[in-house]
Parts: C-alpha cells; sequence; structure tokens
C-alpha cells in the first residue's frame, strides 16, 4: 500500500513535533526545513493536524507549533486513516470507477480488509514512540535548537 504524500508529510511532521524537546514551539517554516517538504504542503498538513486536535498552531510573532498530548499519545494507524480518508486503492473503489467486472466484485471486500489488516498492525504504535534522540539531534542543530542530551552521548 502507497501512502498519500499529505500523509507522508502529517506523519512527519507528527515525528519532528513529537521528538522536539518539551513544550517547544516551531514554525510551519522551521517544520518545512526540518521535514525537507515545501512550506505549502506543510502548512496544510498542520491545519488538518490542528483541526484533529493534535497539534496546536498559533499565529503571531510568538506564535508556533507544538504537539498536544492527544497528538503524543495518537497511534500511527488512527492517524492515517484520517489523513488518507476514503482514497480509494485501485480505481473501480471510485464512485465513478468504471469496470466491466465491477457487478458483485469481492475484489473490493478483499482490498478494503487488507488495507485494515495495514491499519490494524500500525495501531499498535504511537506517534511519541517514533522519533529517537540520534535521529533528532542533527535536525534539531539544523534548526537551531539544543539537540536532546542523549543525542550527545
Amino acid at each position: 500500500m502507497k501512502l498519500t504524500a499529505f500523509s507522508d508529510v502529517g506523519l512527519r511532521v507528527m515525528m519532528l513535533l513529537s521528538g522536539a524537546p518539551e513544550g517547544s514551539k516551531l514554525t510551519t517554516h522551521e517544520l518545512a526545513d526540518g521535514v525537507a517538504t515545501p512550506y505549502n504542503h506543510v502548512a496544510k498538513a498542520v491545519a488538518r493536524l490542528s483541526g484533529l486536535g493534535l497539534v496546536q498552531a498559533t499565529r503571531g510573532r510568538f506564535g508556533g507549533v507544538r504537539i498536544t498530548e492527544a497528538g503524543r499519545r495518537e497511534s500511527v494507524g488512527h492517524l492515517l486513516r484520517e489523513l488518507e480518508g476514503d482514497q480509494p486503492m485501485v480505481e473501480c473503489e471510485a464512485p465513478d470507477g468504471e469496470c466491466p467486472l465491477n457487478h458483485l466484485c469481492s475484489l473490493r471486500g478483499v482490498l478494503n480488509r487488507a488495507r485494515e489488516a495495514f491499519y490494524a498492525e500500525l495501531d499498535a504504535v504511537i506517534i511519541s514512540e517514533l522519533p529517537h534522540s540520534r535521529q533528532m539531534g542533527p535536525v534539531m542543530v539544523q534548526l537551531g535548537m539544543r539537540p536532546p542530551q542523549d543525542a550527545l552521548a
């Protein structure tokens, strides 16, 4: 299964925020630099994550984005269900999908079960468990922040 670019950006933003020092805020520009993604894509992902209550975004001079406690506890499976939505895996799943085999087709059911098995496997993985200090240290330095102490060891 291939994730959409939007879900990929959303996951990377959540990982970066989860690995940042406790209580720190990152601007959307810093997030874009940290996940090596264009600003506009990151801004859209942040808006969606904020709407889900997983991040808190504050505008203005002292604004920024920080992960919420709900965001730290969120499972990767649930987050992907929210970000991916009902994207069809194959064209015949789309409302206007044209397939001569569409009548009583069992492929859709099989694909839906496979997609759910994929998400179910990721339900056991919590966002805050993903980043580790050695991974986050260089990114924090790149963003002008102090790396986590255990990243220096």
